[in-house]
């Protein structure tokens, strides 16, 4: 429990009772820990079994603050341990270990208020309300345990009744126990039954009071203003639907006050509905759903006879009127489909093919229409049994065409042939009839005709080796479901190819051209989209420069992006670009120093100076041709340009000098042995 838990006794390190000396210490050494960001613990924090609490700068003022008044130290004291007696000190050392086991048998020796203010304490913290309950409730409505509580939170001299003291304890417990379930707590293991009553009444009277200001605030408004009653009427229900099963589960269906609080209600909500229904300026249809949706409510919620049948009356009245008006809402799908019946009518030589065409056509209107009115609408079902029933005609008559009396002379006619054409029309009789299969139909068509059809001709077809595990492809979203697809250009395309009059059309193509202007990646597809939207709103100009910016590679390239766009966005990346290309281009010397004479501070200047003196290095390295001046060039520059080359070289020149100094051994030998012979 959260008073429990950041119980502002339990923050400050101290019993309930404690000196407020030794609050104000506490509270003291915690504000100067936490400025500098050190954390303190205490005893009674009792982390062992309880969360760690949280202190904080802001907390701790409101910890401090908390406790001011007598009444608010009374209030946290019921629910924090407080030591009363030699025997509650030895229980809550035990408690402060981790002992529960044997502080609650201490606090079990003898019965005092702090022992059952600790008992039930412990109790919570253990998540044992009921005996938590028991305890508490006993000290509160004990008269000497309760002066005694008081006097050792607060002093002698303040004043709390027993109902005030008691009301604090269930006060604090609402917000953290479901009311239902406290009141029952109290029930079983409570000593008052002040204490239910007053539960009873404090559960109940917020909510009535919020309906019965809803109410109000509904019958001030003028009969005559149709949207304002409609928009009371709907703010009504949904207001009130909280507070009024908070009062259902306090006061059950069978209680008058309960009935009294809803018939009220009940009878607002209708007459709502009746005052908009009658003074709207609005299509029939819409006028009927809108009414009819605030009175079914009411009639759902009244619980009085007269009440009840009145709101039965109207919605009966309202069903009527529903009942008698076309569906204006699928005015459109409904024109569509019937404009294509009449086409498929038409035909003189119709097939099964046509028949097929005919759904794939109709359904998404068909879908459209369900989601309007719902996949249970008389209508609907109506009219998508229709278009089965003109498919399925069309697959009997061209099924027994080919299944008739004289099947057995076509065979010995021409047997090749009118296999082909049995296997042909069964295959697209069995298509047919998944397409069928797709749609919804009335209950009595369903089972009476179209299944027993269905059975037939799948037995015949599977009969002659035709597979009827097949599967189709039909478009089966609606206006609404396939414009919220519409994310790409062809979902665009798909929904304007099938709804070229739908609801959505201005959306859609709004959408498509947003789409391809998304998917212009090259001034060529700017080109396109700016012909096909001459008036378009889009930054067409921007797309543009972001596309020829994109699609440069080559210095000609960024140097013509510069001349296009002199203000352009990305003119300091272009001339990078630009930069980068012509450093990246330098092979000589020359070219080098070039560079830096055109581009003397930009991002490549020191590699360019590194480069130059590299070379400038090494061009004389070259002409001193010297073994210590290629040394000096490896230590200038060990990872030069010409860092293998200058190796090389000094290799080759030990080289040399090794030869040398044996060609002047061998010449020495020579001469010795001259001299020596001559001497003999």
């Amino acid at each position: 429990m959260k008073i429990i838990s950041n119980n502002p006794y339990r923050l400050l390190g101290v019993y309930s009772n404690s000196p407020v000396k030794e609050r104000i210490a506490n509270a003291n050494k915690l504000k100067a820990y936490l400025k500098v960001g050190k954390s303190v613990s205490f005893p009674l924090d009792l982390s062992d079994f309880m969360p760690t609490p949280i202190r904080t700068v802001e907390s701790m003022e409101h910890v401090n603050s908390s406790i001011n008044l007598p009444q608010d130290q009374l209030k946290y004291a019921l629910f924090w341990f407080i030591n009363g007696s030699p025997i509650d000190d030895m229980a809550l050392a035990y408690l402060q270990k981790g002992d529960i086991e044997k502080a609650k048998e201490l606090f079990g020796k003898k019965e005092t208020f702090s022992s059952l203010i600790n008992q039930g304490v412990l109790s919570l913290v253990q998540d044992n309300k009921a005996t938590a309950i028991k305890l508490i409730t006993k000290m509160i409505h004990d008269d000497y345990y309760r002066a005694a509580f008081i006097e050792a939170v607060c002093d002698s001299n303040c004043r709390v009744s027993e109902d005030e003291l008691s009301q604090l304890f269930m006060d604090a417990l609402l917000p953290e126990i479901p009311a239902q379930e406290l009141m029952q707590l109290f029930l079983d293991n409570g000593i008052s039954e002040k204490d239910n009553v007053y539960l009873k009444n404090k559960a109940v009277s917020e909510p009535i009071a919020i309906i019965n200001a809803k109410i109000a605030k509904a019958k001030a408004i003028k009969n005559s203003d149709a949207e304002t009653q409609y928009q009371a009427g709907v703010s009504l229900m949904n207001s009130t639907r909280e507070p009024l099963s908070i009062v259902r589960e306090f006061l059950k269906a069978g209680d008058m006050q309960y009935q009294i609080v809803v018939d009220n209600l009940a009878k607002q909500i209708l007459q709502c509905g009746i005052n908009y229904y009658n003074n709207a300026d609005e299509e029939e249809a819409i006028k009927i759903d809108k009414a009819y949706k605030l009175q079914n409510y009411a009639c759902f919620i009244a619980i009085g006879k007269l009440v009840k049948d009145r709101c039965r009356e109207n919605t009966a009245i309202l069903k009527k009127k529903k009942k008698e008006l076309p569906p204006i809402t699928i005015k459109v799908y409904d024109n569509f489909i019937k404009n294509e019946i009449v086409q498929y009518q038409a035909l003189s030589d119709s097939n099964i093919h046509d028949a097929i065409e005919l759904i794939k056509k109709c359904t998404p209107y068909l879908m459209s229409i369900k989601d309007e009115l719902g996949s249970t609408n008389s209508y609907y079902l109506k009219l998508s049994t229709l278009i089965v029933s003109l498919a399925l005609y069309k697959v009997i008559e061209e099924f027994n065409s080919v299944n008739n009396d004289t099947l057995q002379f076509d065979l010995l006619m021409d047997r090749e042939r009118t296999i082909r054409r049995i296997n042909y029309v069964f295959k697209e009789a069995w298509t047919a009839t998944l397409y069928m299969d797709r749609l919804d139909m009335e209950e009595s068509f369903k089972y009476d005709r179209y299944s027993q059809n269905r059975a037939s001709l799948k037995e015949q077809v599977e009969s002659i080796g035709i597979s009827t595990c097949q599967t189709i492809q039909i478009e089966m979203r609606s206006d609404s479901r396939l414009f919220n697809d519409c994310r790409t250009v062809p979902n665009c395309k798909r929904y304007l190819e099938i709804f070229p009059n739908g609801k959505f059309v201005s959306e859609v193509k709004k959408k498509l051209e947003e789409c391809e202007f998304n998917a212009c990646v090259t001034t060529q597809d700017c080109s396109f989209f700016k012909k096909k939207y001459p008036n378009t709103k889009l930054p067409i100009s921007q797309k543009w420069e972001d596309c020829y910016f994109k699609t440069c590679k080559t210095i000609e390239d960024y140097e013509g992006y510069l001349r296009a766009y002199s203000n352009g966005r990305f003119i300091i990346s272009a001339r990078c670009k630009i930069e980068t290309m012509i450093f990246k281009r330098c092979k000589t010397l020359d070219d080098y120093k070039m560079y830096l004479q055109k581009y003397p501070s930009e991002e490549h200047k020191n590699e360019a100076v590194q480069i130059i003196a590299d070379e400038e290095c090494w061009m004389h390295c070259i002409s001193s041709n010297s073994k210590e001046e290629y040394r000096n060039y490896l230590i200038r520059f060990p990872k030069g340009r010409h860092k293998t080359e200058a190796q090389q070289k000094i290799e080759e020149s030990g080289s040399w000098d090794t030869l040398m100094v044996v060609w002047a051994f061998v010449i020495s030998i020579i001469l010795i042995i001259i001299v020596t012979a001559l001497n003999n």
